[in-house]
């Protein structure tokens, strides 16, 4: 039982109070409760009694608060402001929300459709739209997305951006394939590989010939014989034994756990740069796109990263 309770027994006592003391009349109150004014009058009677203090006074024609009923209107209103707009937004939230997403297709595929039963399960009326888009830099106002992410260092003063995870990046490939081409104890050893590449006209990220560079392996030709145009296309390619791909933790981390994929070399690329949430500054954020927002982080926080 809350501590309150010792003092107001029930909530209807501080309904009855608000109202008497924004009206200044106990008729006016029980005009609005749609009570008759004896049980307003019983009520106050009843409230002061239980606080021990008067909160009204009669200087006639009309009512008025004493110091303490001031004091305890102030306050009333102010608490049933904050819950009425807690329970609207929530109610706003589960009924009628409809927030617009837009991710790459990898995200989709390899992050939010594994998790995205246990995100309606918690929230069934949140109602999400959710768009596959082949660029980071697009203007989400303009083409009506609530949330999306983009990699970089959280300075576009256009957007809201909150921190969603670090970027780090692996080699991988299924376990089939390792089998068949034996164990890979150095960088360079990849050349000798299939390397399996991906270049995205509008979204750039790091290549086979920067991930070499940034081990030391310079002055030697990466080989480009299997080129996809998309992240996704170049993972399912490794998944399917032909070849080695680059992997971003976070996408291929369920894989790994899996046994489906594996680093070869037990080597991971911290970058400098992190990946983002975003939302556009120009709109409210509304309270579906704050829930599901809130849920993606909880959900990339429970995950280990995978540091071999």
């Amino acid at each position: 039982m809350h501590k309150l309770r010792s003092y107001i027994p029930s909530a209807n006592y501080l309904f009855t109070f608000e109202a008497a003391a924004r009206r200044l009349s106990f008729t006016e109150a029980a005009e609005e409760l749609n009570v008759s004014q004896p049980a307003v009058s019983k009520t106050i009677r009843a409230l002061e009694e239980t606080c021990g203090m008067q909160l009204f006074r009669r200087e006639k024609p009309r009512l008025v608060l004493t110091p303490q009923g001031e004091r305890l209107f102030a306050e009333t209103q102010a608490a049933f402001d904050r819950l009425h707009e807690t329970v609207t937004t929530l109610r706003t939230a589960t009924s009628s929300d409809v927030v617009r997403v837009s991710f790459s297709s990898i995200f989709v595929a390899l992050w939010l459709l594994p998790r995205l039963a246990k995100f309606k399960a918690q929230w069934p009326d949140i109602r999400l739209r959710i768009a596959e888009s082949s660029q980071d830099s697009f203007d989400l106002e303009r083409e009506d997305v609530d949330i999306s992410s983009r990699l970089g260092y959280g300075n576009w003063p256009e957007l809201h951006a909150w921190p969603f995870l670090l970027e780090e990046i692996l080699p991988v490939c299924s376990p089939a394939y390792l089998a068949a081409h034996g164990p890979v104890t150095s960088p360079a050893e990849l050349l000798n590989h299939p390397l399996l590449h991906f270049e995205e006209r509008h979204r750039r990220r790091i290549t086979w010939d920067a991930w070499m560079a940034a081990h030391g392996v310079q002055g030697q030709p990466v080989p480009h014989d299997v080129v996809f145009t998309d992240c996704l296309a170049s993972t399912q390619a490794a998944l399917l034994d032909q070849g080695v791909a680059l992997g971003w933790t976070h996408l291929v981390n369920d894989h790994l756990k899996a046994g489906r994929l594996v680093n070869p070399l037990g080597t991971v690329l911290y970058t400098d740069k992190t990946l983002y949430l975003v939302a556009p500054k120009g709109r409210p954020v509304g309270p579906g796109t704050e829930i599901f927002r809130d849920w993606l982080l909880e959900e990339m926080r429970e995950l280990p990263h995978l540091i071999p």
